[in-house]
């Protein structure tokens, strides 16, 4: 034996170039799976909204601590619920957003797994990939970045009033 050290054929993959052949013209990368990506979080977000904290506090202020707490602890469940559902939903629709473009020939799409962590970082991923084999509309990922913004600008103003008029209702009760 010489003292000549060939690496086994994983060592050899996993330094091979990993190169993405550009896509021809014309391909559309543009899926009804992205849009949904986008849109579905904000549904299920929403329902932030039906947490109505004048009835936690009415039950608090006549001493009804387990009224409060229970509807508390309905509205987690709920927030719970439907972040389980945006996060499978995120998933599914990844997933079937990489399978088409797998099929129109993107060699490895962004990992439809990073959906979970939210959408949006899916969607990143997504256009960094699909920057480098065609020119990808920039749509989904602008429309997911105003819909943050408008989102949390609104569950700002929500949050704010809400917790006011509540304290507002206690001072005229006192």
């Amino acid at each position: 034996m010489s003292g000549l050290v060939i690496p086994p054929p994983a060592a050899r993959e996993m330094h091979a170039s990993h190169e993405r052949p550009p896509l021809p013209p014309g391909i559309r990368v543009d899926t009804v799976w992205v849009w949904l990506i986008v849109a579905v979080p904000w549904v299920l977000a929403s329902t932030i909204f039906l947490f109505d904290i004048d009835v936690v506090f009415d039950a608090l202020w006549v001493g009804d601590a387990d009224a409060a707490l229970a509807h508390v602890a309905l509205h987690l469940g709920l927030l719970v619920a439907s972040s389980l559902l945006t996060i499978a939903l995120a998933l599914l629709f990844a997933s079937r957003d990489a399978r088409r473009l797998r099929k129109v020939g993107v060699v490895r799409p962004f990992p439809w797994g990073f959906a979970a962590i939210a959408g949006i970082v899916y969607l990143i991923g997504r256009q960094v990939v699909l920057g480098k084999v065609t020119r990808a509309p920039i749509a989904p990922l602008a429309v997911s970045i105003a819909l943050y913004v408008l989102w949390y600008s609104a569950f700002g103003v929500w949050a704010a009033v809400t917790v006011t008029n509540g304290l507002a209702g206690l001072g005229a009760a006192g």
